[in-house]
């Protein structure tokens, strides 16, 4: 059974590469913020503890993460999973190779979503969202049908209010001091694949198929 961290700065298309990749080859798809939500809006004691939290506008501790964390190992023993957006820290890292051990799981791969500041710069700045059913856009890269509409539903597509060049500059300093580490260490491992976000998104996806499964 593999597991494989998708790592990336923003705008690499991790995210939309971790769900493609997920669909395509049957692998649980653990996005960090995603479980977290879907966690808190249960009744459960982790629920209510995680909404302690997150209801105070206070960071989720790792130490309330590593409960999620195995949980979901608990539950999908038998799956292939994809982890999305986590570790985000060392300490994170350290927590689950923990976890991993206590599940009898080994990492098989992160994959590593490359892409120039000047690229990332522009998807962000050209990047729409749709208001209803939250589909993503890039006016550049990934435009929709209809002028600013959403193709699903028509909506009229939103520019975020942090999609701005002085936020992007923050979350890329925020993403270099948090993520070097983690790319040195799965790289001495030896586990570490650099890919190019920047190609077409087709052929992002297969160079992601040939780090997991080979050539």
């Amino acid at each position: 059974m593999n597991i494989v961290i998708f790592l990336g700065p923003p705008a690499s298309g991790k995210g939309t590469q971790a769900a493609r990749f997920s669909e395509a080859h049957g692998f649980l798809h653990f996005d960090m913020g995603k479980a977290l939500r879907e966690e808190a809006a249960g009744s459960s004691p982790l629920a209510e503890e995680i909404r302690s939290y997150t209801n105070a506008g206070r960071l989720v501790p790792n130490e309330v993460v590593q409960r999620l964390i195995q949980l979901m190992f608990a539950a999908n023993q038998e799956r292939d999973i994809i982890l999305d957006g986590f570790p985000r820290s060392m300490e994170q890292v350290e927590l689950l190779e923990r976890v991993m051990e206590e599940a009898g799981r080994n990492l098989t791969a992160a994959v590593l979503v490359n892409l120039p500041e000047d690229d990332i710069a522009e998807r962000i700045l050209n990047r729409r969202v749709c208001p209803q059913c939250g589909r993503v856009y890039n006016l550049v890269t990934m435009p929709p049908r209809s002028d600013e509409m959403c193709d699903d539903d028509g909506s009229v597509l939103e520019h975020r209010a942090d999609d701005t060049e002085e936020v992007l500059n923050e979350r890329l300093a925020v993403y270099s001091e948090q993520t070097q580490p983690i790319i040195d260490h799965y790289e001495s491992a030896g586990l570490l694949t650099r890919v190019d976000g920047a190609a077409d998104v087709d052929d992002v996806s297969r160079q992601i198929e040939k780090v997991v499964f080979g050539a």
